[in-house]
């Protein structure tokens, strides 16, 4: 390590020379900044991540306090002050985020900090959170908590959770067991062999708090500390003078002083656990959240998508009555045609009428008879006599059925009367079963591109609605005491509220069956918890 050190050093050297021309005088002073800067780092073999968390008042910034007192060598009479409070001022030049220390029923820490100090070859980096529970509500706890986690997250490695609380606490006050819930649902499985408890404001022997409380967790006893931390809740003009009060926190004091000692040796003996369990917990958390949001919109999808669908299905209802109605287009009727049958006598027939004026060569005369013969025979020569009789019309005479005598010709047929059925198309009503016909077709093919649509919502939700029970166990895994709970009720509200909003039955249905399935895996994965 030190071979490489010092090539590093050289290198930087050489570069600066060759680029900057920089003198050899200069040259010396950058190889023995190089040498120092190497040397410090060597000297610094270990760094301590530690995060306390607890409830609002549980006396966090007053550890803190403390810790800066025994690094910083302060005393009862020349107290070292990091964290303003109500009867001290801050004395060292640390970075903070107190907040309203007047009021004792807010968290006074708004937001983490680290507060970093050193002894011998170590760095000791000690993060304070804000306090949870806080009187301004579940709101401001999901916001610290969020906090809390990233600032975990952030320092890579940690090396122990403090966990704080008020040791003069017989009972677990709903404040409290909030508390707690909050705290066994942020923090990893893997991390709670370096979880260590400080209890407050008591000794060993006048705690309260029982650590049943803190079930299913085992802490070991090595890795519980009381501190009567009383010389900080009181201004120096109140004992300094009082002989017995000085006393007892002089006694008070070095007890505190001690804890501290053992609490950070006990920090040196734990090994550091990487925090990539929180970050696999916030992908999770957010995954689930972001898929149960990703349903919630489907839903809304699915609901418009319906909604179409149930308009586009009676339109076609409709269009299908009318297209019944206008299906009979069609009608039939009793017509009397006149068709010309073969005999074997010649006939005088008239194109106009279809009438046979004569029968039977009946008041014909015989030229009229061989006439109509030629001509009947000969149709060139019948239309030229129709032709020339054509000119001759307007003297000559009518027939009796007062059509004109060319109009007439001979021929071997007569006519016969005959009742026909024909069929006969109403146009304005076949207009109307063709356009809707049309309609049907339009609305058929609308009718397939929602189903389809439809299918892919519905199959993108079963996915989604798939993915959550894998995401929560896998989230379970990390963290067995995550409360699950917790942290989906508010969406499941929302979920629910907007259900009952859908005007399509089929829609609601699905939506409220997926809401069940859900919240059936979470109630399943609470109760294997209890049961553990």
């Amino acid at each position: 390590m030190k071979n490489l050190e010092s090539l590093r050093s050289s290198i930087i050297a050489l570069s600066a020379i060759y680029y900057y021309k920089i003198s050899p005088p200069q040259i010396a002073f950058v190889m023995e900044f190089l040498k120092s800067e190497t040397s410090s780092k060597q000297n610094i073999q270990k760094e301590i991540n530690v995060i306390l968390l607890g409830e609002t008042g549980s006396g966090k910034s007053t550890l803190i306090n403390y810790f800066t007192n025994y690094f910083h060598n302060g005393t009862l009479e020349n107290l070292k002050i990091a964290i303003p409070t109500k009867h001290h001022v801050a004395t060292e030049d640390l970075k903070h985020h107190e907040y309203n220390v007047q009021d004792t029923s807010k968290s006074k820490t708004r937001a983490c900090a680290v507060y970093n100090f050193r002894k011998e070859d170590t760095i000791y980096n000690f993060i304070d959170t804000p306090g949870l529970s806080d009187t301004e509500g579940l709101i401001q706890d999901d916001f610290n908590i969020e906090q809390i986690l990233g600032a975990a997250e952030q320092s890579g490695v940690l090396t122990a959770i403090i966990l704080v609380i008020n040791g003069t606490q017989a009972r677990a006050t709903v404040t409290l067991r909030n508390t707690l819930c909050l705290v066994k649902s942020s923090i990893p499985d893997v991390l709670l062999q370096n979880l260590i408890v400080v209890l407050t404001n008591c000794f060993a022997a006048s705690a309260n708090f029982e650590m049943v409380h803190l079930k299913p967790w085992t802490v070991p006893e090595a890795n519980v500390f009381h501190m009567n931390n009383c010389a900080l809740s009181r201004p120096l003009a109140l004992w300094v003078k009082n002989i017995h009060m000085k006393t007892y926190l002089e006694k008070e004091w070095q007890c505190s002083m001690e804890t501290i000692e053992k609490l950070i040796h006990n920090l040196t003996q734990l090994g550091g656990k990487t925090t990539e369990a929180f970050t696999q917990m916030r992908m999770k958390r957010d995954k689930i959240k972001s898929q149960l949001h990703s349903i919630l919109l489907d839903v809304k999808k699915f609901q418009v998508l319906q909604n179409e669908l149930d308009v586009m299905k009676i339109t076609q209802k409709n269009i299908s009555t009318d297209i019944e109605k206008y299906s009979d287009y069609k009608r039939t009727k009793e017509v009397e045609i006149t068709e010309f049958e073969q005999c074997g006598y010649y006939s005088t027939i008239c194109s106009v009428c279809s009438n046979a004026c004569c029968y039977n060569g009946d008041t014909v005369s015989p030229f009229q008879i061989i006439l109509g013969m030629i001509l009947n025979e000969f149709p060139m020569l019948n239309r030229a006599y129709n032709f020339i009789n054509l000119f001759s019309s307007s003297v000559e005479p009518l027939c009796k059925c007062n059509h004109p005598l060319h109009k007439h010709y001979n021929a071997n047929v007569r006519p016969v009367k005959r009742t026909k059925t024909v069929e006969e198309i109403l146009q304005d009503v076949k207009n109307a079963y063709d356009q809707n016909v049309s309609k049907n077709e339009e609305i058929q093919f609308k009718i397939g591109n929602l189903d389809s649509d439809i299918a892919a919502v519905k199959d993108a939700l079963d996915e989604k609605t798939a993915e959550i029970p894998k995401c929560c166990r896998e989230l379970k895994m990390l963290c067995s005491q995550f409360n699950f709970v917790d942290e989906l009720q508010g969406i499941f509200d929302i979920m629910e509220r907007d259900a009952r909003t859908l005007t399509s039955m089929v829609v609601r249905a699905d939506a409220e069956k997926r809401i069940r399935n859900v919240k059936h895996v979470v109630d399943t994965l609470t109760s294997a918890e209890k049961s553990g």
